[in-house]
């Protein structure tokens, strides 16, 4: 007898909702609002994710000779990575430097500068009180200290460019050493050292953990109920701790498969413990 009542309280149901679900079908239309709602309560499943994954490269190709880092290993920004082979730039570099450092010649240049204007003045004394000294000397000897002048000024120039070619070396050497660009876990490392490595080719990945972020795929009625800016919270399932967030990410766009949107969350309550990849729930806060 209840296996009959049973069976006609599900006939009943059956015929109840028939109308409603042929017209989904009939309309072939997804209902956003309803899809992946599962409660009433605004808890929605993500996870944690690092800021940005950088693809770390060299701006130089070159032979990898020191590698200073392992997979999965926390650094700081600023840290040294990996460093490709330098003997040819730091010759270039001690060459350059040795080169702006030598005055020599400038000094000389001061030095005849100094004594051909004293001759210079002392000609034209002697020219204006005894005539002792002819205009043409004269003219000679002013000549001389302005030729002098004009060498100063090319060995200065000179120097300002030895200055520069000195500052282009070091560049050329510190481009063949990979610097973290921000605090982050190296999560891979495509080559090792004794390979080649070229121009611009991604030599490691860094999670930039500078600041993390929440990542999850929501209903579109959750995702209506969020702005750009606003607190929320994020629970963290394997410590069961709640950090806070600011939303910085809502998709203009439903994905036509799943019918969620994809939202972003800033955490700013940033923890030692906190690394990306942890299962997390989105939590609205009361408003």
């Amino acid at each position: 007898m209840r296996q009959f009542l049973g069976l006609k309280l599900a006939v009943i149901f059956c015929v109840a909702s028939s109308p409603s679900w042929a017209q989904s079908i009939d309309q072939g239309q997804t209902d956003y609002t309803t899809v992946g709602l599962l409660s009433s309560d605004p808890v929605l499943s993500g996870f944690t994710a690092c800021r940005a994954e950088l693809d770390l490269a060299f701006a130089v190709s070159g032979l990898v000779s020191e590698t200073l880092v392992d997979e999965g290993q926390i650094v700081s920004a600023g840290d040294i990575l990996m460093r490709l082979d330098q003997e040819i730039e730091k010759i270039d570099l001690a060459r350059r430097k040795t080169i702006m450092q030598d005055d020599a010649e400038l000094r000389a240049a001061f030095a005849r500068s100094a004594i051909a204007r004293k001759q210079m003045v002392s000609a034209e004394l002697i020219h204006s009180t005894t005539g002792g000294i002819s205009l043409e000397e004269v003219q000679n000897r002013s000549l001389a200290f302005r030729l002098a002048e004009i060498e100063i000024s090319r060995l200065e120039s000179q120097a300002k460019l030895d200055a520069f070619d000195h500052k282009t070396a070091g560049e050329n050497l510190k481009r063949r050493t990979l610097i973290a660009p921000s605090d982050g876990i190296i999560s891979k490392i495509e080559i090792m050292t004794g390979e080649s490595a070229q121009v611009n080719d991604p030599i490691m990945v860094l999670c930039d953990l500078s600041q993390l972020q929440f990542v999850a795929n929501i209903p579109v009625a959750y995702a209506d109920k969020l702005n750009l800016g606003m607190s929320v919270w994020v629970q963290i399932f394997s410590r069961d701790i709640t950090v806070g967030g600011v939303v910085k990410f809502i998709s203009p766009v439903i994905d036509s498969a799943s019918g969620l949107l994809e939202v972003k969350v800033l955490v700013s309550d940033v923890e030692d413990w906190l690394r990306p990849g942890m299962s997390a729930n989105l939590v609205l806060k009361p408003q």
